[in-house]
């Protein structure tokens, strides 16, 4: 069986959250590698350090695109991750013939089940892409129809190409579109990486919304599903949790974990504790490597904007 291939771009601000998500990776899938873009020299020195047989890294230096050197003087970080996202599949891609399939997921997604039945269910797709309904009680109707409008159908932190003529070519509009803009706020019908997905599928033919259950479940659209344990495995609804995206954790100084988008949250799911235990304990784990390490968010990294991507 060939191995998944799964790639993420992290600064130090997702650098605790990167090593949970590697960690849960290995737990639900043993035949896999992730290819790991580090934006800055501190996250890629400590990852250097940990050894990870499964992680192949990747310094922002090893690029070399001259427009994405210009871009990153004018864009916030937030933006330049983004950006970096079809610019890293493409490198992936070439730099193993090999690989049939890349999929980018989120530094901060978690895995709690085998993804590959995800790709085994629809081969044959170019793109998958996964949906980013917006189920929030506390929204009136008409301010989720605009929100949902404004951020797109699509969450872009789990995304799969795969190797033929309609993924390759979808790949370099999304690349060609994402150096064009990559705004972290809507305007004019656009917004960061996220909101071209919409028109991938009017298009290109094969690129089809992910049918597994069970995916890129968000903060966004929590409220679908009853959460519950059976047999040892963690359920939304009647299906196996297989990734859940903690989109908005925070860390602060004295190593305090905070959720920018649910401040207001009384009953988040049970497995937040659980992922809340896991990033204490890498944070842990980190200090002891590296003591002198920061991955802290700064203040631009806690703005919080009731237009922030899901």
């Amino acid at each position: 069986m060939k191995e998944q291939v799964f790639c993420t771009v992290i600064s130090r601000f997702r650098l605790y959250q990167a090593i949970a998500l590697f960690c849960s990776l290995n737990e639900v899938i043993k035949n896999h590698i992730i290819y790991v873009l580090c934006v800055d020299d501190e996250t890629h020195r400590l990852i250097s350090r940990m050894g990870w047989q499964r992680i192949r890294l990747l310094h922002i230096c090893e690029l070399r695109n001259e427009p994405l050197d210009r871009l990153k003087k004018n864009r916030r970080i937030n933006e330049y991750c983004w950006t970096l996202k079809p610019l890293l599949i493409e490198a992936v891609f070439s730099r193993d013939p090999d690989i049939d399939r890349v999929t980018f997921v989120d530094a901060d997604l978690f895995f709690f089940s085998d993804p590959s039945v995800i790709f085994g269910n629809q081969p044959h797709c170019s793109v998958l892409l996964s949906r980013g309904d917006i189920v929030i009680p506390s929204l009136e109707p008409e301010n989720k129809k605009k929100l949902q409008a404004l951020l797109g159908r699509y969450n872009s932190g789990f995304i799969s190409f795969k190797r033929d003529e309609t993924g390759l070519e979808c790949l370099r509009w999304w690349k060609t579109r994402c150096l064009e803009s990559c705004v972290s706020k809507p305007e004019a019908g656009l917004f960061g990486d996220q909101k071209y997905l919409d028109d991938m599928p009017l298009k290109f033919p094969n690129v089809c919304e992910i049918q597994t259950p069970g995916v890129n479940i968000g903060h966004w659209n929590r409220a679908l599903y009853h959460y519950s344990i059976v047999d040892g495995k963690i359920m939304a609804g009647g299906d196996r949790l297989i990734c859940y995206h903690f989109s908005g954790f925070r860390v602060l100084k004295g190593n305090r974990i905070i959720m920018i988008h649910e401040q207001k949250s009384v009953d988040p799911p049970f497995f937040y504790y659980i992922y809340l235990h896991i990033l204490q304990d890498v944070i842990r784990k980190i200090s002891l490597i590296d003591p002198g390490f920061d991955g802290c968010s700064d203040a631009q990294d806690l703005a919080r904007k009731e237009s922030e991507k899901n």
